[in-house]
């Protein structure tokens, strides 16, 4: 089956933003335009002021009817191309009022027709700078003449200075809202590039995830043999009391596994519990103590109150990993440190020793970094970081001045109801 067909690409990535834009241009426009027919009114030139006033009147009009239009949801597309149409209109009919294409404001027909180039790229462009050109035309042979001013060296230095103000508007009309676009191809760039850097991790998490898949699969067979083994050796050697503490040891790394295991392969968490944070904090280090009774760890908890919160499950390999990091990058010591930020959980773990790179800080989440570790993957920074930042959290790595490694997580958090 064929894929729909995409309506054309517009410049700008955000049509409605530019459509605003123009509807401020446009209003900063007809106050100009109101301000001169006031002034030459003023001035005791004569023109048609009553034709004058109803062109500008409906321009007006019509500009606050297609504004409430987009406010509630209209066709932007159809918005942009009245709204420009309207102005070229417009125009036409003013000039036909003063002078027509004598008139040094007959310029003014580019700057719709740039806008409508640059912004809907495509037959309406072409239609409309058809329009421009088709009025500009008549307006050579279907026009009012402009008042008698005199002698025709004034009427001539009136003339020159139109022709600078037209100049001068349609530099910095064109100037500011190229510029504008400018500035949005910027910002579409960029999300781009954060897209594109997304993409990648994303791709190295799902080999990452079939690579799981695969050892967890290879490993449930091995486990059930140490497992078989470990209750052999306590049958045979149970007056060993040595040997027993070390064996009650490794029965409980296996079971960690095999959690860990069955938890891979049902490829899903169960719902997050309320829980008070820094007492669950504490407890989940306690567990990682026992399971890692070679590393110093110094738990800081904050004073004062313990909030109740909703904790993803999927944060908890993520911030142990970055501990596991830190235990094996810093001798075996590493200090966590805990702190409320408003409405978000800030944590700070620290070891003494090492440092990275600055490739690896500059690269850290993105691609699996170099790991010094005799079996270290190097993938651990990538999958906390890409679980943190699904959990719209942050990780920041920088290297301590007085050696060691400093990572900070900030994690946004939800708390939970009373009586929950």
């Amino acid at each position: 089956m064929n894929a729909p067909r995409l309506p054309r690409t517009l410049l700008t990535p955000d049509l409605p933003r530019a459509v605003r834009r123009l509807s401020l241009v446009r209003r900063v426009m007809l106050l100009s335009a109101f301000l001169a027919v006031l002034g030459a009114a003023l001035a005791g030139v004569a023109l048609p002021w009553l034709p004058l006033g109803l062109g500008l009147g409906g321009l007006f009009a019509a500009n606050l009817a297609l504004d409430h239009w987009l406010g509630r949801g209209g066709s932007t597309a159809l918005i942009l191309q009245l709204g420009l149409g309207a102005d070229v209109l417009v125009l036409a009919a003013l000039l036909a009022l003063t002078g027509g294409a004598a008139n040094p404001l007959a310029s003014l027909f580019l700057p719709p027709v740039l806008f409508a180039a640059l912004i809907a790229p495509g037959a309406f462009a072409w239609l409309l700078a058809a329009l421009a050109m088709l009025l500009y035309g008549l307006l050579i042979f279907w026009h009012l003449p402009l008042p008698d001013f005199g002698e025709p060296a004034i009427v001539f230095n009136l003339h020159i200075i139109g022709m600078w103000l037209t100049f001068a508007v349609s530099a910095c009309l064109i100037t500011a809202y190229v510029s504008y676009l400018s500035r949005l191809l910027a910002e579409r760039e960029a999300e781009l590039d954060a897209a594109r850097e997304t993409q990648l991790r994303d791709e190295q998490l799902v080999a990452v995830g079939m690579q799981a898949a695969g050892a967890a699969h290879s490993l449930s067979t091995p486990l059930n043999t140490l497992t078989l083994l470990v209750d052999e050796l306590a049958a045979s050697h149970g007056g060993n009391a040595e040997l027993a503490d070390d064996l009650t040891l490794m029965r409980r790394q296996l079971a960690v596994c095999r959690d860990a295991l069955a938890r891979l392969k049902l490829g899903a968490e169960p719902a997050p519990a309320a829980q008070p944070l820094f007492a669950t904090l504490a407890e989940r280090l306690d567990g990682w103590r026992s399971l890692r009774p070679d590393v110093r760890l110094d738990w800081q908890p904050p004073p004062g109150d313990d909030p109740l919160v909703l904790l993803e499950p999927v944060f908890w390999p993520a911030f142990f990993n970055l501990i596991n990091n830190a235990a094996e990058a810093g001798g075996g010591e590493v200090t966590v440190s805990a702190r409320l930020q408003g409405e978000a959980l800030q944590l700070d773990i620290v070891n003494r020793q090492g440092c990275l790179s600055a490739a690896q800080l500059r690269r850290a989440g993105l691609t699996p970094l170099d790991s010094d570790k005799p079996a270290g993957l190097g993938i651990g920074m990538l999958l906390s970081h890409a679980t943190l930042a699904r959990l719209s959290g942050s990780l920041e790595l920088t290297n301590r001045a007085q050696g060691g490694v400093h990572a900070r997580v900030t994690l946004p958090l939800q708390r939970a109801k009373e009586g929950i």
